[in-house]
């Protein structure tokens, strides 16, 4: 249980990164911000895996390359859809992978007639319906393409996590699980850069140091992340992936002077509740005399 709770660290990083990235999308490409948001996660990660004396060599390299492959496509995918959709749409439909987890947990359950994870699942949806009160979704007609476009992103999700939690039974390091990903998404990201937007430009002071902070929250959500769903209890690491928007929504008022409306404390406290929740259940569930 407490792995888990390195999602909370993983969803405040993830948070700054996505107010980082509102400053710098103005000047900078999707693609170039991938691939800086990589290139700079993978320098830091490979002086942190040479430091503690860690190399890359893996007996599970295509295990690391689904991951990769698949996470990186995920959030290509979403930075694309919040140039297309309103921005609360774009990360409702990004927030849906929990949701898909948590369907997939207990379909797979019920086929095998084993007991269905049904409180667990009830307290994800609790929290999803916090996430559309605080982001307040909505579509148009022409949206819909890009809205099932971000929907797929989030449905990849489940396939994304499990293979995290299978390199971590593995026992593979969550620094090598990180480098890897951080090495296909500087590669995407430098061949979608020179493809589809005319290659890697000079930006000013303040642009390459709102990248800088990209890559450096990035980096450091995605090894908390990586922890979580590799160690922890995925069901839960799934239900506390949800506190990335209250924790944007309070960036976004301190920092960008952003209103909050009334709907929105309650869709966070829906959030919070949600997790408390999960992790009682959990806590249960691994201890079930405790009182």
């Amino acid at each position: 249980m407490l792995q888990s709770c390195w999602m909370l660290v993983a969803s405040l990083l993830f948070a700054t990164m996505s107010s980082l990235v509102k400053i710098s999308a103005a000047e900078v490409g999707t693609f170039e911000i991938v691939f800086y948001r990589s290139l700079i996660g993978l320098a830091f990660i490979s002086t942190v895996m040479f430091i503690q004396g860690q190399t890359p060599h893996t007996k599970y390299l295509f295990g690391h390359i689904k991951r990769s492959v698949l996470g990186t496509l995920a959030f290509t995918i979403w930075f694309f859809t919040m140039g297309h959709l309103p921005l609360g749409t774009a990360v409702t439909l990004n927030y849906t992978a929990p949701l898909f987890i948590a369907a997939t947990f207990v379909v797979t359950a019920l086929m095998h007639h084993q007991k269905a994870p049904w409180s667990l699942a009830a307290a994800i949806c609790v929290g999803f319906i916090g996430v559309c009160l605080i982001l307040q979704p909505s579509i148009a007609s022409d949206e819909l393409p890009y809205a099932l476009l971000g929907l797929f992103a989030g449905a990849l999700g489940p396939f994304i996590f499990f293979q995290i939690a299978q390199l971590g039974r593995l026992r593979e390091p969550s620094l090598r699980i990180v480098f890897y990903f951080s090495l296909v998404g500087t590669i995407w990201g430098l061949v979608g850069c020179y493809i589809l937007e005319g290659g890697l430009k000079m930006h000013g002071m303040d642009v390459w140091q709102g990248l800088l902070g990209v890559g450096i929250t990035a980096v450091l959500a995605q090894v908390a992340m990586t922890r979580a769903f590799a160690y922890g209890n995925m069901m839960l690491t799934a239900c506390f992936q949800f506190a990335v928007i209250p924790f944007a929504e309070i960036i976004s008022v301190v920092f960008f002077k952003e209103a909050l409306p009334p709907v929105a404390l309650v869709g966070m406290l829906l959030i919070l509740a949600a997790g408390c929740t999960a992790s009682v259940i959990t806590k249960r569930q691994r201890h079930p005399t405790a009182k």
